[in-house]
């Protein structure tokens, strides 16, 4: 076997290279997507791309969002399919092709799908696949939302304040959150009275909104950047609280608020809001105590209550951290993998215990604190304190 051989075969067994934007490329600093590997083996995906689990299909002319009973396969003419490269690998697909919303819908969808299935400890099964044996994937349709339903991911487009359409395909936060929410549906079903019984829709969108979150600090360069953009204070308005952001500096939701539940409508995404803070205020505790353990802060950082900070508490959060940061940057990014593991892993265990027809906030925040003990006791410590904060518990 030649050299060129010899690397082939050696890049087969770490799977296929994509070309993946971590966040919007109009975003500030990340304008140049990142190359990842996915755990399907080049000889495994072929032309879409499409693989055991996944498929790809662009449409050539407008389609109307799928709607029941109107689902998958779409069996319209199509764009030509993005390809491989001589490789077999498909990073060589142009940022600025048609075919690269395939490439990057479909790698995206992947990526997700393998760091949940770590955390889990075993393959996600679709929920859907006794009528479906793999999602499909619509990258474009001409329609400012995006869904995840039965067997498929429908990607629309953001309208610009500048006129211009930004494809969801190209926003990693849009896709892993509509992913999360297939993940969720396949780990614990759904309700028998319906989507709307309890609490069930709010904590869908909150897990949800977790699992785009907590899947993007597993990008390595963009844990980079989040950390230099804010100094190692990860409570400033940044790339990781701010979850899906669109163009003219907004977001969809954000991650890192001071919301109680006494205080909500009845709109589904606001009533996520206490769930999902209380899970990133715990990433954030779980990291300044690991960086007080470790030297990195000064231990005055623990004194500050994150929950509810004012302007002169968050100066002080920065000065404990911003020039400590700047002198030993890499030892904040373990501390703050350190966070997202022991976090996701304990979401990763709680998840498969709920069970969807009793599913309230009181009871997964019950079941997230009782896995989170085996993890790290510490861990189960802040959550209890967060979501008896926010009168979850």
């Amino acid at each position: 076997m030649d050299a060129v051989d010899r690397v082939v075969a050696q890049d087969a067994l770490l799977g296929t290279r994509f070309l993946v934007y971590s966040q919007v490329p109009h975003l500030s600093g990340y304008a140049t997507p990142e190359t990842v590997w996915i755990s399907t083996p080049p000889d495994l995906i072929r032309s879409g791309p499409e693989d055991h689990r996944i498929y790809v299909r662009d449409p050539l002319l407008d389609k109307e969002p799928y709607d029941y009973p109107y689902l998958p396969p779409f069996i319209g003419e199509v764009f030509p399919p993005a390809e491989a490269g001589f490789d077999g690998h498909f990073d060589q697909l142009s940022p600025t092709s048609r075919q690269f919303l395939s490439g990057h819908a479909f790698a995206s969808v992947s990526r997700v799908l393998d760091i949940w299935e770590s955390y889990l400890g075993k393959p996600i099964v679709w929920y859907f696949a006794e009528t479906y044996e793999r999602l499909e994937i619509i990258p474009f349709v001409d329609w400012e939302n995006a869904q995840s339903g039965y067997g498929y991911l429908e990607l629309g487009r953001e309208r610009g304040i500048d006129g211009r359409n930004y494809p969801y395909a190209l926003n990693f936060d849009v896709i892993a959150h509509e992913v999360g929410h297939a993940i969720l549906f396949s780990l614990f079903g759904t309700p028998a009275g319906g989507l709307t019984q309890g609490d069930f829709g709010p904590f869908h969108e909150a897990s949800s909104d977790l699992v785009s979150l907590l899947s993007f600090l597993n990008f390595d360069s963009g844990m980079d950047r989040l950390l230099r953009h804010c100094d190692g204070n990860l409570l400033v308005l940044n790339e990781l609280n701010r979850i899906a952001e669109l163009t003219g500096d907004r977001q969809i939701r954000l991650a890192s608020n001071a919301r109680r539940m006494s205080e909500l409508t009845a709109e589904i995404h606001d009533r996520s809001r206490p769930f999902t803070g209380a899970v990133f205020d715990t990433i954030v505790d779980v990291y300044h105590a690991a960086l007080v353990q470790e030297g990195l802060a000064d231990e005055r950082l623990l004194g500050i209550d994150i929950k509810d900070v004012d302007q002169s508490d968050m100066q002080r959060i920065s000065d404990f951290t911003s020039r400590a940061f700047r002198a030993r940057p890499f030892m904040f990014k373990s501390m703050l993998i350190r966070a997202r593991d022991e976090v996701a892993l304990a979401l990763a265990q709680a998840w498969p215990r709920l069970d969807a027809d009793d599913l309230t906030f009181e009871n997964a925040a019950a079941t997230l604190v009782d896995v989170s003990d085996r993890v790290a006791p510490a861990l189960a410590e802040k959550f209890e304190e967060n979501f008896r904060w926010r009168e979850i518990l």
